[in-house]
């Protein structure tokens, strides 16, 4: 899996990081940067043997092959009560709280809430991103809508099966994203980005997307946004999980 470097000198200041309050959870931090209007991309870094592998796997985005802060990405919806817990969420994860189900009827989307990501020790790596104004909610929806009708776009089911693959470790199976297989829901996040006319990662050489991809395009790719006129990422991360090198 190749990637392209941004030609930024400096990385994003719309997408800060801004430290978590000693007890605080990740709900009340999301709390502090949430905007119940918008929908936002939201990136965790888990420490659990799952998310482990993930963050492995990903290190070959990064220049030094180092470990990725991040194992998983899901867009948060808006929510009309402006109540955070009763914002939704749409992922498609690799341990879903209530099983898979048959996800070939929803192509792999699983909605849930954010309840299972508060642990602080469990996911200590969060950021929340907010794509340009242009890219209106009711835009994201429709492309959510889609994805889940459309297998024929991109078949997520067929991720899910080789990424389950590598982090359960059956047979042989290797990294997928080396053969350019993007982790399901972030792919899913790109998919839909680009129906809502936004490009989530405009430095992969394909659509085969992970978390770590998103975090490298918020960061580094916001200049080249700003000369399509598109308006750059904005939001906020706090990494306080860095794995052993």
């Amino acid at each position: 899996m190749y990637t392209l470097s941004s030609r930024a000198k400096s990385i994003n200041k719309e997408f800060a990081e801004h430290r978590r309050g000693k007890g605080t959870t990740n709900m009340d931090w999301l709390s502090s940067h949430w905007q119940p209007d918008r929908m936002g991309i939201l990136l965790l870094g888990g420490t659990d043997l799952i998310d482990f592998r993930l963050r492995i796997a990903q290190s070959h985005l990064r220049s030094d092959l180092t470990p990725s802060h991040w194992s998983h990405v899901a867009l948060l919806g808006e929510s009309k009560a402006a109540h955070l817990a009763t914002a939704p969420l749409y992922e498609i994860s690799l341990a879903p709280a209530s099983g898979f189900g048959f996800p070939t009827a929803s192509n792999g989307v699983q909605t849930g809430t954010l309840e299972r990501y508060g642990d602080t020790k469990r996911f200590p790596n969060i950021a929340i991103l907010y794509l340009p104004p242009s890219v209106k909610p009711a835009m994201l929806m429709n492309a959510v809508e889609r994805f889940q009708q459309q297998r024929i776009v991109i078949d997520a089911v067929q991720l899910l099966l080789a990424w389950l693959g590598y982090v359960w470790g059956a047979g042989r199976s290797g990294n997928p994203l080396l053969d350019g297989l993007g982790m399901p829901s972030a792919a899913m996040l790109e998919t839909v980005a680009g129906a809502a006319g936004f490009d989530l990662t405009p430095g992969l050489e394909s659509r085969a997307s992970c978390p770590e991809a998103i975090w490298q395009a918020a960061r580094w790719w916001h200049e080249y946004h700003e000369e399509n006129k598109e308006g750059s990422i904005t939001g906020a991360f706090y990494t306080a999980h860095r794995l052993p090198t």
